[in-house]
């Protein structure tokens, strides 16, 4: 009886994929993801908590706003603050922007996400920067997905900016199984993060939490960031924070957005 307990455990080990070709064909998919997704109106929700020193909560701020795709590329359009429109003034700005976005040669627009692609290059480090361990399995909302550890990985040497977080990060990847994509990522800063000598500093303790979901025509879209974090810029000033930020009422574009607005 044993040798066939070890048979099977032998079997459902060899059944599991490479994590880290795993992790390397998500971040794929989820580049393909993310420029699908850009072609969708949405609500983007905003809570930012702020908290003192003793963990007192300072403030809170709520606002909403109606992302739109243009050219491409997502705008987003701010409507509200702590359940009230924004003023006319700053709607008048905002109305402008959208005019100028629409205004753009294609020269513009293709500079211009050249530059966001750069800026999301880091993805790319991600299945060197660590390395994953799969721990089991999980039935989520979106379906069966696994279940990974990431761990720094010795000598890992960062190209990009960002990257330079990975080497203090520890944390869990949920990949869905059928569409190998991200469902949910929860890092912690084991160290405190710098972001260069005068930019900022993130604490150690520092949590972020991504979550995706599949859309019914089978699109991913992003669905919630959460970050709780202490930091610190330009070296003098301090704040420990949450922010919630939630994405919701995806939509193609021509749709109505008086029912997001309301429903926000």
């Amino acid at each position: 009886m044993r040798f066939f307990l070890v048979l099977a455990a032998a079997g459902s080990l060899l059944a599991q994929p490479n994590p880290r070709e795993l992790v390397r064909q998500s971040i794929r998919n989820g580049t393909r993801a993310w420029e699908t997704s850009r072609g969708y109106a949405y609500v983007k929700k905003v809570v930012d908590e702020q908290f003192d020193s003793q963990g007192q909560l300072k403030s809170t701020d709520v606002d909403v706003y109606d992302i739109v795709p243009v050219h491409g590329d997502s705008f987003a359009e701010w409507v509200s603050h702590d359940g009230k429109p924004i003023p006319p003034e700053e709607a008048g700005e905002q109305r402008q922007r959208l005019a100028a976005r629409e205004r753009e040669t294609p020269q513009e627009t293709a500079a211009r996400l050249a530059r966001e692609l750069r800026a999301r290059a880091f993805y790319q480090e991600i299945p060197d920067a660590f390395d994953f361990r799969i721990v089991g399995e999980e039935d989520l909302p979106t379906g069966p997905a696994w279940v990974l550890d990431a761990t720094p990985r010795p000598g890992f040497q960062p190209k990009t900016r960002y990257a330079r977080m990975f080497p203090k990060m520890r944390g869990k990847l949920w990949i869905d199984k059928k569409d190998i994509q991200w469902v949910k990522a929860d890092a912690v800063a084991a160290e405190t993060v710098t972001f260069g000598f005068f930019i900022a500093r993130l604490s150690k303790g520092s949590h972020i939490v991504l979550e995706q979901t599949r859309l019914p025509d089978g699109t991913w879209v992003p669905h919630r960031i959460l970050a709780r974090a202490s930091a610190r810029t330009f070296l003098v000033f301090n704040h420990n924070f949450e922010e919630d930020i939630t994405y919701s009422d995806f939509r193609k574009p021509g749709n109505t957005v008086t029912a997001a607005r309301e429903k926000h």
